[in-house]
């Protein structure tokens, strides 16, 4: 296939580039032109129809992280393990390529795993300007550009970020076992205000709608929270508010990724996260399950307190959360003791 055109994810991050620059230096045979190619940028939140893809394939756009294409790592079963490197690698048959072995390491540990933050990457790029032979000047001046800006955004996230999470962000406690979890509440289009309260307020979960009607909930790894039985009650919700009148296990709603009938809802399992949309996917439809509903579900899914909406050790005729897959329910309709 010629490549004309390289299509990636709007605000692109570290995984997409990568694999452009591998799919340069290695595939100019599988892809000619893929060196000079135009890149340009999808901001749909849903994938190509078929005939648009075959429009895109037939006019030398080759799709990376979109598309359900040869490199679009979301479209994988079950846990997600490749990213779009590893892919455009495979692909090329470059994966064992000893000079590969790091970035490819590196790009999964910061796509998939979120391992790469702060100042751990500037030590080792200042290596590398040593080890081109930059001059010990030109090295100090790149040094100081880079500290410069990451300060700054230091700067504005311990001032502007924290003033908005304290003015915005509401704390919920509930009690996990023999666990106290703090999730937050946060109406905010700042993404950063929800990264703040995981790392510097220590929240467990945190759910955020922006002024779009779209809604995140982010998870503190470190938590190790569950959010399985969470997803399958939102989706399934989802569907019903969608008009969706075939009868729905929620338990199959708890997978990982998106589908065509939920194409509004991503399951970031590497992440912990469950995702209406994004920065880089702007044009995703917004949920139409309500916000206090959203709330209630994340709540009660986390909570091994009593709830006073709960009647299922009484048959659940009442319970709003009866039909929405959660095991507790199950287990108090079955006469069984739930531990709280």
């Amino acid at each position: 296939m010629e490549a004309k055109k390289i299509l990636i994810p709007n605000k692109p991050h570290l995984d997409p580039i990568a694999a452009i620059y591998i799919l340069g230096q290695y595939g100019q045979e599988q892809f000619p032109g893929i060196d000079t190619a135009e890149i340009i940028f999808y901001e749909s939140g849903e994938d190509p129809s078929e005939e648009e893809r075959a429009r895109l394939e037939g006019e030398g756009v080759l799709m990376i992280d979109v598309g359900g294409g040869l490199f679009d790592h979301h479209q994988s079963q079950g846990n997600i393990k490749e990213t779009s490197a590893s892919l455009a690698a495979t692909y090329l048959g470059v994966e064992n390529n000893p000079e590969l072995n790091a970035l490819l390491s590196y790009v999964r540990e910061d796509d998939l795993e979120g391992l790469h933050n702060r100042f751990g990457d500037l030590a080792y790029l200042l290596k590398c300007m040593h080890k081109q032979n930059m001059s010990s000047t030109e090295v100090v001046q790149t040094a100081l550009q880079v500290l410069h800006l990451f300060q700054t955004s230091q700067l504005d996230w311990h001032q502007n970020v924290h003033q908005e999470y304290e003015a915005k962000c509401k704390i919920i406690r509930v009690k996990h076992f023999k666990r106290k979890m703090k999730v937050g509440i946060i109406e905010s289009d700042n993404i950063q205000v929800a990264n703040y309260g995981i790392t510097a307020d220590n929240l467990s979960v945190v759910i955020q709608l922006r002024s779009t009607g779209h809604v995140m909930i982010l998870t503190n790894k470190l938590h190790r929270i569950d959010l399985r039985e969470i997803i399958g009650a939102i989706r399934k919700r989802e569907l019903e508010l969608r008009g969706y009148t075939e009868p729905i296990d929620p338990k199959r709603l708890q997978f990982e990724g998106k589908n065509s009938q939920l194409p509004m809802w991503f399951y970031h399992r590497s992440l912990n996260s469950f995702l209406n949309g994004s920065d880089a996917l702007s044009k995703t439809e917004a949920t139409k399950v309500p916000f206090e509903e959203i709330i209630q579900f994340v709540i009660y899914g986390l909570t091994t307190d009593e709830s006073e909406f709960c009647d299922c050790a009484q048959g659940g005729a009442n319970c709003p959360f009866a039909n929405y897959g959660f095991s507790k329910c199950a287990a108090k309709r079955r006469g069984e003791i739930y531990e709280s």
